[in-house]
């Protein structure tokens, strides 16, 4: 019995740990914006480009199902797909990870979807 016990301790001493030491690194998976999904961290919208300012730095989209989103371009702002504001077009479906602020909404990374077509 006390066999047993001990390789329990052993097990839970050695999960405790590993929790510990992968405590850390939560924050760098976060930041990884590959999930579908909004955090309390940012938002998340697929849509189509329905306007581009390049004045303001700024893309407006239409949700499939939902409101139009304008994000506004900031220099932290991460590209996938395409390298920078101008190089994209309207009806690109992309997606958008962003930061709701008093400045409006703050993109922090832009991914353009493959085209698909004939």
């Amino acid at each position: 019995m006390n066999a047993l016990c001990s390789h329990y301790s052993s097990f839970a001493a050695r999960l405790a740990l590993l929790c510990l030491l992968l405590l850390p690194a939560a924050p760098l998976f976060a930041t990884q914006y590959e999930e579908d999904v909004s955090t309390g961290e940012y938002l998340f919208v697929k849509g189509m480009v329905q306007k581009i300012s390049m004045e303001d730095r700024s893309l407006t989209l239409q949700q499939k199902r939902g409101p139009r989103v304008t994000i506004r371009v900031t220099p932290d702002t991460e590209f996938e797909g395409v390298a920078r504001l101008e190089e994209l077009r309207a009806k690109q479906e992309i997606k958008v990870w962003y930061r709701p602020g008093e400045e409006g909404n703050a993109g922090l990374k832009i991914l353009k979807l493959p085209d698909l077509g004939c």
